[in-house]
């Protein structure tokens, strides 16, 4: 075989991996989320695979002293990488609930199943390199630079790969069809030199996977529209009252909600709503910087309970925007960015006299949203006088991740003051000068009277917070912390619910 054709299969192999690893990536998102965790278990199961393939390839290599089963393994690859969306639909779902109920033994389960498919195209990328090196040897003066010329090509293809997964394939097909469209890719470049029936294979598979990839999707029963963006698997979901709720990836937390003519009064969203009577200037038309707008639940909320106020929002995910502005009713008067939070901080230069931070998603907090360095560029961005409110998520009476976060912001505000949130979820922390509780208490009769039974609650319960060791950007082991409360809850009965 010539040289430049197992060039160009190492070249291809390599571009298939690390695209189909950044396409994996995305599918188990929905379900596990997309943290640091998990995606320390996603490459570690790459890793493996491809290094038992090499082990394995060499061998076999050493046997057959040809390519044709190395292709026939390829086609093979090409056709379980092209249904492992399917496959990863039917159960993963299953095994998120697994998780959050208390029956590990059958999350473990459905995860092995996905596993079990995902392990034999990692084998036989992982065989590529010793193969193409053995067939290609054309003697021992050469062996070097054969072996040079296959490693880059590979090396260039995942960089190849990596590259047009993330900036143009995902973007534009979503992960099941950008995973159908690697594996035919493969599959094509596999099955040359072999019989039609390989060829089927290797090419129909993925391409009926390609046609019918967006049935791939988790969509639920009530859902009006489903988005995939860079960031995450978004639902806009519609309840028989009306009432409209966004949610991401596995949908155990409602990120916005809506219900055309009712006042906001969810629990954790009305909480934000008391934050402007807190701060030391009357609260008649405050400025509000809200940092994850979501569908605009907190920005319509504080319109309707400050007329006059003028909100800023920031949201990270255009996805999210554009159906806030479809279904949610989200407005031209709030002004919209695009954009990560800190990010914005650090180019914004106004100041404002409330900051809401709401960037939590299930079940990890962005750990550089955390720190004390966050914390410090937020108060700055506050008027004297200002508030700013932290929600940070937890479970139950579970509060490693809570407390860092507090003591962390303990250590930049004058004050902070906690308040759990009645779904046993989420934690209110309200940060700024002293006097935040004694003005929310004298202000309470003025606020609308779908808030007035909330901030009467909220002012008895209100609890000092101490400062403790700041989180850091150097050290923040948010996702350690959430990571150790997930596996406590894992072995408990009840789960997590």
């Amino acid at each position: 075989m010539k040289p430049s054709s197992l060039t160009w299969l190492s070249f291809l192999s390599g571009a298939t991996v690390m695209a189909s690893e950044m396409a994996a990536s995305r599918l188990v998102a929905p379900y596990f989320g997309s943290s640091t965790p998990v995606w320390a278990a996603l490459i570690s199961l790459v890793l493996g695979g491809l290094a038992l393939g090499a082990h394995l390839g060499g061998r076999w290599a050493d046997r057959a002293e040809r390519l044709e089963p190395l292709r026939m393994a390829l086609c093979v690859a090409a056709l379980l990488l092209a249904a492992l969306p399917f496959l990863a639909r039917a159960l993963l779902p299953g095994a998120t609930t697994a998780v959050m109920t208390g029956r590990p033994l059958e999350a473990m389960g459905r995860v092995g199943l996905v596993v079990l498919v995902a392990v034999p195209p990692l084998l036989a990328l992982g065989a590529v390199g010793p193969f193409l090196l053995r067939v290609g040897l054309g003697g021992v003066a050469s062996a070097g630079a054969h072996a040079g010329r296959l490693s880059s090509a590979s090396t260039l293809g995942s960089i190849a790969g990596t590259l047009l997964a993330a900036f143009v394939v995902l973007p534009w097909l979503g992960t099941a069809r950008a995973m159908a469209c690697f594996a035919g890719v493969l599959g094509l470049t596999a099955a040359h030199g072999l019989g039609w029936r390989w060829r089927v294979v290797a090419v129909g598979v993925p391409v009926v996977a390609l046609a019918f990839g967006i049935h791939a999707l988790p969509r639920h029963p009530r859902a009006l529209e489903v988005a995939e963006s860079p960031h995450a698997f978004v639902q806009v979901l519609e309840s028989p009252e009306g009432t409209r709720s966004l949610v991401f990836d596995e949908g155990f937390a409602v990120q916005s909600t809506w219900l055309p003519g009712q006042p906001v009064r969810e629990e954790v969203f009305a909480h934000y709503l008391l934050t402007p009577a807190m701060a030391r200037a009357e609260p008649r038309a405050p400025r509000v910087l809200l940092l994850g707008l979501g569908a605009g639940t907190s920005a319509r909320g504080l319109r309707e309970t400050y007329l006059g106020a003028r909100v800023v929002g920031v949201e990270l995910d255009a996805a999210v925007v554009r159906l806030a502005r479809t279904h949610f009713g989200l407005g031209a008067e709030v002004e919209v960015h695009v954009g990560d939070a800190r990010a914005f901080l650090e180019s914004d230069s106004r100041r404002y006299d409330v900051i809401i931070v709401d960037a939590f998603r299930f079940p990890y907090v962005p750990f550089h949203l955390t720190t004390r360095e966050f914390a410090r560029s937020v108060a700055e961005h506050l008027v004297p006088g200002g508030v700013a409110c932290f929600n940070v998520g937890r479970f139950r009476e579970e509060r490693g991740v809570v407390d860092a976060v507090g003591g962390t912001l303990a250590s930049v505000f004058p004050r902070v003051l906690a308040a759990d949130a009645r779904n046993h979820s989420n934690t209110l922390f309200f940060a700024g000068e002293e006097g935040m509780a004694e003005r929310l208490a004298a202000r309470t009769e003025r606020l609308p009277l779908s808030l007035r039974p909330l901030a009467t609650r909220v002012v008895g319960e209100l609890r000092a917070v101490a400062s403790a060791e700041p989180l850091t950007d150097d050290r923040a082991p948010v996702e350690l912390l959430t990571d150790a409360i997930l596996l406590r809850a894992l072995v408990r009965p009840e789960g997590l619910r």
